[in-house]
C-alpha cells in the first residue's frame, strides 16, 4: 500500500510539473527549479525535493514534452557535470501567432461574446504572461450573418479537387422575406450549371468563383445562396479556354472586397424599396430589418442603424430606395439627391 501510494504521489508531482510549465512559462519566462518547488507549494500545496524536481524535469524532457532548458557545465570535485537551468514549456503557438488568430476574431464580425470566448479559450494556449492587449477592444459584430453552408463547401472543394462541373439553383429573398429560386425569363426554376475555379472567403462570406455554362466569362456565387447542390460527371472547362481577360492568378487579384464604417447612436429609420431588393435588405441588415408591410412591387421596412449609414445605403440603391423617417434624415437625403441633380443637370 504504502509502494501505491509512493507511485502515486510521483505520478502526480510529474504531472503537476507539467501544469506549472505549461501556465507559467515560455521562451521568454523560463523558470529556475526552486521557483517550480515553489508554485507547486503555493498552486498545488505539494512538497516535493529539488532532487526530485530535477529527476521529473529529465523525464518530461526525455519523453518527448516539448520541455526545454539551458545547459551549461559545471566542475565539481575537479570534474565536469552538465547542469540544466531555465526550464520553460515551448508552445506550439508563439505569443505572435495567437495575437494574430486574436486579430482575425475581432476582426471576423463574430458576435462579441462568441469572439472573447474563442480568445480565452486561445490565450489559455500560451503561458499565464501572455496579454494579447485588447481587454478593452470591442469588435463591431455583422448585423446580418449567412447561413451555415458547410455541406455545399464540402461538396465544391469536391468539385473543384475532382475538376467537375457543378449544378445548382441559386436563390434570392423576395418580399415575402422567404428564400426562392432564381428563374428563367419563362418563369422556371432556374438550374445553373458552372465550371468552378477557386473558392474565396471575404467579409464573413464564402463566394464561388466559375464560368457559367454557355458564357464566356467569371460569375460570383454565394455559397450560402446556392441550394440543392450537386457534383456532375462533367469535367469543368478549363479556365484558360475561357474568352475574358481575368484567368488564371488575374482572376483572385482582381477581386475587390469593401466595408464602409458608419458611427452615430442607432436611430429608427423607414425606408419604402422595390421588392427586387429584398436580398440586399436581408444580406445588410439580417434580424435588424423588420418589414412593416409589402405589395407586389413595393416593401416597406424599418431597421435601427447609425443614421449615416441609412443615408449611405439609401444613395447606394437610389433610385429604387425612398427614406421615409426620421424627417431629418429623409431632409439629408433629399438635399443629396438635389445636389447630384445640379451636378449631372436636371433634365
Amino acid at each position: 500500500m504504502a509502494g501505491d501510494k509512493s507511485d502515486r504521489g510521483s505520478k502526480m508531482s510529474i504531472m503537476r510539473i507539467a501544469q506549472v510549465l505549461l501556465r507559467e512559462s515560455d521562451r521568454d519566462h523560463p523558470l529556475t527549479q526552486q521557483e517550480i518547488l515553489d508554485f507547486m507549494e503555493t498552486k498545488y500545496a505539494m512538497t516535493v525535493s529539488r532532487k526530485s524536481i530535477g529527476r521529473n524535469l529529465s523525464r518530461l524532457k526525455e519523453a518527448g514534452l516539448p520541455v526545454v532548458c539551458r545547459e551549461v557545465t559545471r566542475v565539481v570535485n575537479g570534474k565536469e557535470a552538465p547542469l540544466a537551468l531555465d526550464w520553460y514549456w515551448d508552445h506550439v503557438l508563439s505569443q505572435d501567432d495567437l495575437k494574430v488568430l486574436i486579430d482575425l476574431l475581432y476582426f471576423s464580425h463574430l458576435p462579441a461574446q462568441q469572439v472573447r470566448q474563442l480568445s480565452e479559450k486561445l490565450k489559455r494556449l500560451q503561458s499565464r504572461t501572455f496579454d494579447d492587449g485588447k481587454e478593452n477592444i470591442k469588435n463591431l459584430p455583422a448585423l446580418g450573418r449567412p447561413g451555415e453552408s458547410g455541406e455545399v463547401l464540402a461538396l465544391l472543394t469536391r468539385a473543384l479537387s475532382q475538376k467537375k462541373q457543378v449544378s445548382f439553383y441559386y436563390d434570392h429573398y423576395e418580399a415575402d422575406g422567404k428564400k426562392h429560386h432564381g428563374y428563367t425569363v419563362s418563369g422556371e426554376d432556374k438550374l445553373y450549371r458552372v465550371s468552378p475555379y477557386h473558392l474565396v472567403a471575404s467579409d464573413d462570406r464564402y463566394f464561388l468563383l466559375g464560368n457559367e455554362e454557355g458564357s464566356e466569362g467569371i460569375s460570383v456565387f454565394k455559397t450560402d445562396m446556392m441550394s440543392q447542390v450537386t457534383v456532375t460527371e462533367e469535367p469543368a472547362r478549363l479556365q484558360t479556354s475561357l474568352e475574358t481577360v481575368a484567368q488564371g492568378g488575374k482572376l483572385l487579384s482582381s477581386l475587390f472586397a469593401y466595408h464602409g464604417l458608419y458611427t452615430g447612436d442607432p436611430v429608427s429609420c423607414t425606408f419604402e424599396a422595390d421588392w427586387h431588393l429584398m436580398s440586399d435588405i436581408v444580406d445588410d441588415f439580417g434580424k435588424a430589418a423588420h418589414l412593416v408591410s409589402a405589395r407586389q412591387d413595393l416593401v416597406t421596412v424599418e431597421v435601427t442603424i447609425p443614421a449615416s449609414a441609412m443615408k449611405a445605403w439609401a444613395l447606394k440603391h437610389a433610385p429604387l430606395v425612398k427614406v421615409t423617417a426620421p424627417s431629418y434624415l429623409v431632409k439629408e437625403v433629399k438635399e443629396a439627391a438635389d445636389g447630384l441633380c445640379r451636378l449631372y443637370g436636371a433634365p
